[in-house]
C-alpha cells in the first residue's frame, strides 16, 4: 500500500494532474490485439493531446535520486 501511494504522488507530481483525474482519464485508452490467421492487427482509439503529455511526463521523468 505504501509503495502505490508513492507512485501515486509521482504521477501528481509529474504531471500536474490528480491521481483521480490521471486514472478516470487513461482508463478509457486501450489497445486490442487480434490474432487473424498469421496475422496480428492491433487496434487503439487515438490519445487525446492531454493525456498524451501526461504520459510522454511520466515516462520521460526519472524518479527522484537522492543527492540530486
Amino acid at each position: 500500500m505504501f509503495a502505490a501511494l508513492a507512485v501515486s504522488r509521482w504521477i501528481e507530481n509529474a504531471t500536474g494532474w490528480s491521481i483521480r483525474r490521471f486514472v478516470t482519464t487513461a482508463r478509457r485508452y486501450r489497445t486490442i490485439q487480434i490474432q487473424a490467421g498469421p496475422r496480428v492487427l492491433t487496434a487503439a482509439d487515438p490519445l487525446p493531446a492531454d493525456l498524451h503529455e501526461v504520459l510522454q511526463a511520466v515516462t520521460t521523468t526519472g524518479p527522484a535520486r537522492p543527492g540530486t
